[in-house]
């Protein structure tokens, strides 16, 4: 488990504040005098990758293509704990097979979401549970569906606020572009992560090592 050693904090800057689903300037990102955790130690053992289905195989993705056509998949992205390139097997054993391996028990699978616009404006979010998408729409230009596929078996459906409990294991996301989100996005940073307790920092944002990032891009 990973220790907060110290905590300081530090308010330099009044009202630099991160809101859900924001569209922003790119100029606008971040902010120079931030809260800060000091000391933060990461000893997070876990490895972790989205890969998508080819020809009976899982396959590492760290680029994708897609015209983000308007209502239509662009694609369903499973997470292996693994950094292969290459894996072989369903994801259920698999994820059986490298869960025991590192104490996984400790810790959960979140996601982070940035919806880069044409005009230099994005929309972004990190996700740790289903909460924030009970209509599946994330802002106007992208929906998404979480999936369980670790405690389901045969025909299953994906993630409802209602279901969602200590046990849920998020493990693929499938994404489609809105009508508007067709025309005006120019990419999407899916980031995978695993975390405990105090991986993330003052303003929200995971701090750790434990997380794999897919461009989705034209």
């Amino acid at each position: 488990m990973k220790k907060l050693i110290f905590l300081i904090l530090i308010i330099l800057v009044v009202g630099c504040t991160k809101k859900n689903n924001l569209v922003k300037n790119s100029q606008d990102f971040g902010c120079e005098n931030v809260i800060k955790a000091s000391n933060y130690v990461d000893n997070n053992p876990i490895k972790i990758s989205l890969y998508q289905k080819e020809n009976g195989k899982y396959q590492r993705k760290k680029e994708f293509i897609s015209s983000f056509p308007s209502l239509k998949d662009i694609g369903i992205f499973s997470i292996i704990l693994s950094s292969n390139e290459e894996e072989i097997g369903s994801i259920k054993d698999l994820y059986k097979k490298y869960s025991t391996d590192k104490n996984f028990s400790n810790y959960k699978i979140g996601y982070y979401l940035k919806v880069n616009l044409k005009d230099d404006r994005f929309v972004e979010e990190t996700i740790l549970n289903p909460k924030y998408f009970t209509n599946y729409l994330f802002s106007d230009y992208l929906y998404i569906w979480l999936y369980d596929d670790i405690n389901n078996s045969g025909w299953y459906s994906h993630i409802e606020e209602n279901d969602y409990n200590l046990n849920t294991v998020m493990s693929s996301i499938k994404l489609m572009a809105t009508e508007k989100g067709s025309l005006e996005i120019e990419n999407v940073m899916l980031t995978v992560f695993t975390y405990d307790e105090d991986d993330f920092d003052n303003n929200g944002y995971y701090q750790g090592n434990s997380k794999f990032t897919t461009l989705i891009k034209r």
